[in-house]
């Protein structure tokens, strides 16, 4: 049997506890042996001025799974200049990992029902597969009527659905640390002893 990987991509921006549930989640729900934590160098859809440092989200995420069994870092976004695309993403990790691998791009609802915009998604359905993360409720609609354009329709069955009872903003929480509030548990303990060291997300 292959390996099974989870790649979860994202700004990290922060790093919070909904990001290592759905890493934790996806693990246990579909035998994956490890999930590996992509945080972007330059995201195309993101204002670069609300990012933290680079070095700094790589380091947060660090912090935050550093007890996590199975939980790894890879910097093949942050180490590459230009704008950070899947395509090129899991085109550099299948090298990497090899053929024996088999990768599970996880990610949110909205970010599939984008797909499209993105650079090559048809050929990225050929490099992996999906796991989605949608709450209890999710309307659906926009991602049934996405898998009816044809192109799509052969590669349904490479995405798998996973429910979470989670909603937490990254927005909302850089808004209460600039704001000094309290965050809750929603941050991790570890990082926010990070942010807190290194003044991030203040004016």
């Amino acid at each position: 049997m292959n390996r099974r990987i989870g790649i979860l991509g994202g700004t990290f921006n922060p790093v919070h506890i909904g990001h290592l549930t759905i890493a934790r989640e996806a693990m246990k729900q579909f035998d994956l042996r490890q999930v590996v934590f992509v945080p972007t160098g330059m995201p195309p859809h993101k204002n670069p001025k609300t990012l933290a440092p680079r070095e700094d989200r790589f380091n947060m995420i660090k912090v935050a799974t550093r007890r996590h069994r199975g939980f790894e870092i890879s910097r093949v976004e942050l180490d590459r200049e230009g704008y950070s695309y899947a395509f090129d993403t899991f085109t550099a990790l299948k090298k990497e990992f090899g053929e024996e691998a088999d990768l599970f791009y996880i990610m949110g609802l909205d970010s599939i029902n984008e797909i499209l915009s993105w650079k090559k998604p048809l050929e990225l359905f050929k490099m992996c597969e999906f796991i989605v993360a949608t709450r209890p409720g999710s309307r659906l609609r926009t991602f049934r009527r996405l898998f009816k354009f044809p192109p799509l329709q052969r590669f349904f069955d490479r995405i798998h659905i996973m429910e979470l009872e989670m909603k937490i903003s990254a927005t909302e929480l850089r808004k209460r640390l600039r704001e000094g509030r309290t965050v809750g548990r929603r941050i991790p303990k570890s990082v926010l002893e990070y942010i807190r060291e290194h003044g991030l997300y203040r004016d």
